[in-house]
C-alpha cells in the first residue's frame, strides 16, 4: 500500500513539473514578436503597397468627404513631425534612402519645399494577414511615405511628391 501510495505521489510531482513546463512555454511564445502584436496569423497574403488620400481633391465629392470625416489628418501630420523632429523616428528620402536630419527637414520646411497645409497623401507599405482563429484580418505597417501636393503656375494639380518615408519595421 505505501508503494503503491508513493508512485502515485511521483506521478502527481511529475505531473505538476509537466503542467510548470508547458505553462512557462506557453508564457514564452506569447512574448514572441508578432505574438504580442496580435500579428501571427496563419495565413499571410504577403505585402502590399498602396496609396490614399488623406484630403479630398475634388469639393464636389460628397463620398470622399463622408470617408474622410472621422480622420484627423492635421494631427497625424503634426504627430508624425513632432516624432521626426524629436528623433523618435528617421525621415528616409525617398528616393535616395538616405536618413534626413530632423535640421534638414526644418530647412525643406522653412525654406517652402513643401507645406503641411498641401499634404495630401501617403502611401503604405503593409503586410497582411488572416487570423483564422478570430476571423480577422491583422494589418503591419512597415512603412508610410508622406506626399505633398504639387501644383503648375495656373494652379493646377501636377500630381505628388514624396516628403519623407517613415519605416517601421526593421
Amino acid at each position: 500500500m505505501n508503494r503503491s501510495k508513493g508512485n502515485d505521489l511521483r506521478s502527481t510531482g511529475a505531473s505538476h513539473k509537466l503542467l510548470l513546463f508547458l505553462g512557462t512555454i506557453f508564457l514564452i511564445s506569447g512574448c514572441l514578436p508578432g505574438a504580442r502584436n496580435g500579428i501571427q496569423g496563419d495565413h499571410s497574403f504577403g505585402r502590399i503597397i498602396y496609396d490614399t488620400y488623406i484630403t479630398n481633391r475634388d469639393s464636389t465629392d460628397q463620398w470622399g468627404e463622408e470617408c474622410l470625416s472621422a480622420f484627423d489628418r492635421r494631427a497625424l501630420i503634426e504627430n508624425v513631425f513632432n516624432a521626426v523632429y524629436k528623433g523618435k523616428i528617421k525621415a528616409i528620402d525617398y528616393f535616395t534612402g538616405e536618413a534626413i536630419t530632423p535640421d534638414q527637414l526644418r530647412k525643406m520646411e522653412f525654406e517652402g519645399q513643401f507645406t503641411r497645409k498641401n499634404i495630401s497623401k501617403i502611401q503604405f507599405d503593409e503586410k497582411w494577414n488572416w487570423n483564422s482563429e478570430k476571423s480577422e484580418m491583422q494589418k503591419q505597417v512597415n512603412s508610410m511615405t508622406i506626399a505633398y501636393e504639387v501644383y503648375n503656375a495656373d494652379g493646377q494639380s501636377r500630381g505628388q511628391k514624396p516628403i519623407f518615408k517613415l519605416v517601421f519595421t526593421k
